[in-house]
């Protein structure tokens, strides 16, 4: 199977991205697998690209297992697609017993769940916002695989996740813009030693600007250790929210993959249906990409753009 690597920042539509990859009857996809610190044993957050050979073991061996994964948290998320070699009774079958075992999951621990059908898969799509500081590293290891650096405009990113954690509905327990740990560590990339940052520097200012810097941050390595690598593409949230069929048809060329009737009609209703919920992968494309110009206040946003402004990811909207 072909590796496809679709990473990017919380709250930058990774999720719409990955569930229209797992539309497709021949991918098999992983939800975050990575989440939690999984690979920091193997690999640090931010590796260095010239070290790449010697991630390269762990990185081979990590992909080899994610088939195998089980965990609700990887395999659980919905919709349920039906994939190739599945019979209508298998996905319904599925879905049935996701839904189960989500409901199962409020009072008791559910480590495993089963995944009914043959497995006939072209490819493996794993979707991550953990490691997006590791996918250059990851791409020129892995063969054959494809690498997806999702971005979203910073205003976009900074308004979600600060409306978010205003919702109590992000995870963990400490705030992104007060998450030293992360911006201690994005002090050891290229971008941040070359202006010559330090945790001083991070500590005096406002936390939408922090959110700017690890936007910033964060983007700059992953197009940094992509640069000239001839399978890797960014996507811009933007422009898939724009045009959703014709950039997902361009995305899945890429991948090496056809364009099928079941995602066709996922991205039309994932894109003409709205729900509420935080997480959901069912909203209006134009109000979900640019409704942070009414939500964020304006001084926020000279603040963002001013952290941004001629850098190279700022350059991809203009800024």
């Amino acid at each position: 199977m072909t590796p496809v690597l679709l990473f990017g920042l919380p709250r930058s539509g990774t999720t719409w991205i990955g569930k229209v990859f797992d539309s497709h009857p021949d991918t098999l996809y992983r939800h975050e697998p990575d989440s939690g610190g999984v690979l920091d044993r193997s690999m640090p957050l931010f590796p260095e690209l010239t070290r790449a050979a010697e991630y390269a073991p762990a990185a081979l061996q990590y992909v080899s297992s994610l088939p195998q994964l089980r965990s609700l948290r990887v395999i659980g998320k919905l919709p349920v697609f039906r994939t190739r070699g599945q019979s209508r009774m298998e996905t319904r079958l599925q879905q049935a017993t996701l839904l189960g075992a989500k409901a199962a999951a409020r009072w008791l621990p559910v480590r495993s769940v089963p995944e009914f059908g043959t497995l006939h898969a072209k490819a493996l799509v794993w979707k991550s916002i953990e490691s997006l500081g590791r996918l250059g590293v990851l791409a020129r290891v892995l063969p054959a695989s494809r690498a997806v650096h999702i971005v979203r405009h910073p205003c976009g990113y900074v308004s979600s996740v600060l409306g978010g954690e205003a919702s109590g509905l992000m995870p963990g327990s400490v705030r992104a813009s007060e998450d030293y740990g992360i911006l201690e560590l994005l002090l050891s990339t290229a971008g941040a030693r070359r202006r010559k940052l330090d945790l001083e520097f991070f500590r005096r200012l406002q936390p939408v600007e922090r959110l700017a810097w690890r936007w910033l941050l964060y983007n700059e390595k992953a197009l940094d250790d992509l640069r000239d690598f001839p399978n890797a593409r960014v996507a811009i949230y933007e422009q898939l929210c724009r045009d959703p069929a014709g950039e997902f048809r361009k995305l899945f060329e890429f991948a090496g993959l056809s364009w099928e009737p079941q995602t066709a009609a996922f991205v039309d209703a994932s894109t003409h249906t709205e729900q509420s919920a935080y997480f959901s992968v069912f909203k209006d494309p134009e109000r979900a990409a640019y409704g942070w110009r009414d939500k964020l206040p304006a001084a926020d946003q000279d603040l963002v753009l001013g952290v941004v402004a001629g850098s190279e990811p700022g350059t991809l909207f203009g800024i």
